[in-house]
């Protein structure tokens, strides 16, 4: 008999390591009322969506849903602040006893080719985790759109994988060993000078921008979960 298929312990793993940015619970975002995105409840869904504000970063969106206890589709977003030059740091995850759609990357603010040193400072340090990654989950077409090449950085993951418990650990542990480094590079950031930063900024406007356009990962499964105005207010506050 084969084994039962279980979710995997993303949310207890990842918000061990989100306490590290000693962020702090936001109520409303852009003057939305975020509150009832805390706790979800729909059409055959439950779930849960925080926003946190922690220094240098101007938001942590952080959610988990559970759609008929069959599939648990987990995102992690990271966006710093106008004064530090950090990437944003993004992860995706749909699990089921089907198998796993993944994504993990930290899209840079910077044209990496014509900035290198952006591109050893906060990118390089990924490299060996990347390589590892890659030997169990190689480049795929998960998510093709040739605007999200656009955004994508040389360490980008993208998958799908079959549900084993082998992958599920292997899934997680390149999420938290990303979110690692991620957090690494945050304690040690300094803010930019400002000439610096205006270029940087608006990449990363066009990156949100472009999401809240184009995104559709999970959007149509959540309106009909939880019906449009809910949705439109989770879709909003990851981007």
């Amino acid at each position: 008999m084969s084994e039962a298929y279980v979710f995997p312990p993303y949310g207890e793993k990842v918000e061990e390591l989100i306490k590290e940015f000693g962020g702090t619970v936001m109520e409303t975002y852009r003057g939305y009322d975020i509150k009832p995105l805390w706790k979800q409840d729909g059409e055959g869904y439950t779930g849960y969506k925080y926003l946190y504000k922690a220094p240098k970063i101007e938001k942590i969106a952080y959610g988990v849903g559970f759609f008929r206890d069959k599939l648990m589709s987990s995102a992690l977003i990271i966006w710093p602040d106008d004064e530090h030059a950090l990437p944003i740091y993004s992860s995706y995850w749909a699990d089921s006893a089907k198998g796993s759609f993944f994504i993990i990357d930290c899209y840079p603010l910077a044209d990496c080719i014509r900035d290198l040193p952006y591109l050893e400072k906060y990118l390089a340090p990924l490299e060996d985790i990347y390589d590892s990654g890659l030997k169990h989950f190689p480049p795929s077409k998960v998510r093709s759109e040739n605007w999200f090449r656009t955004i994508t950085s040389p360490y980008v993951i993208t998958t799908e994988a079959e549900a084993t418990p082998e992958n599920q650990e292997r899934l997680l542990n390149l999420t938290l060993d990303y979110l690692k480094v991620y957090i690494d590079l945050w304690k040690k950031e300094e803010p930019s000078p400002p000439e610096y930063m205006k270029e940087l900024n608006a990449r990363k406007e066009a990156i949100r921008i472009t999401f809240q356009k184009r995104d559709s990962i999970g959007d149509m499964m959540l309106t009909r979960a939880l019906g449009k105005e809910l949705a439109h207010l989770s879709l909003l506050t990851q981007f």
